[in-house]
Protein backbone atom coordinates (compact mmCIF):
# COMPACT_ATOMS: atom_id res chain seq x y z
CA UNK A 1 0.00 0.00 0.00
CA UNK A 2 3.16 2.53 0.68
CA UNK A 3 4.17 1.75 -2.41
CA UNK A 4 0.80 2.64 -4.16
CA UNK A 5 0.82 5.85 -2.07
CA UNK A 6 4.39 7.19 -2.87
CA UNK A 7 3.74 6.25 -6.61
CA UNK A 8 0.63 8.89 -6.27
CA UNK A 9 2.92 11.07 -4.91
CA UNK A 10 4.75 10.97 -7.33
CA UNK A 11 2.48 11.33 -10.19
CA UNK A 12 0.87 14.22 -8.28
CA UNK A 13 4.57 16.22 -8.31
CA UNK A 14 5.25 15.32 -11.57
CA UNK A 15 1.75 16.34 -12.82
CA UNK A 16 2.35 19.64 -11.51
CA UNK A 17 5.61 20.12 -14.15
CA UNK A 18 3.28 19.53 -16.76
CA UNK A 19 2.66 22.51 -19.13
CA UNK A 20 -0.77 22.36 -18.92
CA UNK A 21 -1.02 22.78 -14.98
CA UNK A 22 1.62 25.36 -15.60
CA UNK A 23 -0.38 26.97 -17.98
CA UNK A 24 -3.71 27.12 -16.21
CA UNK A 25 -1.94 28.24 -12.70
CA UNK A 26 -0.63 31.04 -15.25
CA UNK A 27 -3.44 32.31 -16.56
CA UNK A 28 -5.24 31.94 -13.28
CA UNK A 29 -3.40 34.29 -11.73
CA UNK A 30 -3.31 36.43 -14.55
CA UNK A 31 -7.07 36.89 -14.31
CA UNK A 32 -6.92 37.43 -10.28
CA UNK A 33 -4.43 40.56 -10.99
CA UNK A 34 -7.18 41.86 -13.14
CA UNK A 35 -9.77 43.41 -11.01
CA UNK A 36 -11.63 44.51 -13.88
CA UNK A 37 -11.96 40.83 -14.92
CA UNK A 38 -12.91 39.66 -11.56
CA UNK A 39 -15.29 41.52 -11.37
CA UNK A 40 -16.98 40.93 -14.39
CA UNK A 41 -17.19 37.25 -13.38
CA UNK A 42 -18.46 38.02 -10.04
CA UNK A 43 -21.04 40.16 -11.97
CA UNK A 44 -21.75 37.26 -14.38
CA UNK A 45 -22.21 34.65 -11.54
CA UNK A 46 -24.94 36.77 -10.10
CA UNK A 47 -27.00 37.32 -12.85
CA UNK A 48 -25.69 35.69 -16.27
CA UNK A 49 -25.96 38.42 -18.33
CA UNK A 50 -24.80 37.02 -22.38
CA UNK A 51 -23.33 40.38 -23.09
CA UNK A 52 -21.20 40.28 -19.97
CA UNK A 53 -20.26 37.23 -20.65
CA UNK A 54 -19.33 37.56 -24.20
CA UNK A 55 -17.18 40.95 -22.76
CA UNK A 56 -15.50 38.69 -20.56
CA UNK A 57 -14.74 36.13 -23.31
CA UNK A 58 -13.09 39.60 -24.96
CA UNK A 59 -9.70 39.07 -22.43
CA UNK A 60 -7.03 37.80 -23.78
CA UNK A 61 -5.87 35.60 -20.48
CA UNK A 62 -9.25 34.54 -20.12
CA UNK A 63 -9.41 32.70 -23.63
CA UNK A 64 -6.24 31.31 -22.90
CA UNK A 65 -7.40 29.95 -19.82
CA UNK A 66 -10.22 28.34 -20.92
CA UNK A 67 -7.93 26.86 -23.38
CA UNK A 68 -5.66 25.47 -20.93
CA UNK A 69 -8.63 24.13 -18.90
CA UNK A 70 -9.65 22.31 -22.46
CA UNK A 71 -6.29 21.13 -22.28
CA UNK A 72 -6.31 19.82 -18.95
CA UNK A 73 -9.40 17.95 -19.61
CA UNK A 74 -7.79 16.49 -22.18
CA UNK A 75 -4.93 15.91 -19.70
CA UNK A 76 -7.44 14.02 -17.09
CA UNK A 77 -8.87 11.90 -20.34
CA UNK A 78 -5.59 10.52 -21.00
CA UNK A 79 -4.77 9.70 -17.54
CA UNK A 80 -8.32 7.88 -16.75
CA UNK A 81 -7.78 6.33 -20.47
CA UNK A 82 -4.17 4.56 -19.19
CA UNK A 83 -5.14 3.64 -15.24
CA UNK A 84 -8.53 2.06 -17.25
CA UNK A 85 -6.04 -0.55 -19.13
CA UNK A 86 -3.69 -0.60 -16.48
CA UNK A 87 -6.82 -1.89 -14.22
CA UNK A 88 -8.28 -3.97 -16.62
CA UNK A 89 -4.96 -5.82 -17.26
CA UNK A 90 -4.85 -6.65 -13.84
CA UNK A 91 -0.95 -4.68 -13.53
CA UNK A 92 -2.11 -2.26 -11.18
CA UNK A 93 0.73 -3.23 -8.37
CA UNK A 94 3.10 -3.94 -10.94
CA UNK A 95 3.06 -0.96 -13.46
CA UNK A 96 5.90 1.71 -13.16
Amino acid sequence: MLTLISKIDILKKSLDETDEIKNINLYYNMIVKNKKLTDKINEYKNNFNKYLKQDIYTYDEFKKYKKSETDVSLLIMEINSKLKKITNSGDIYESN
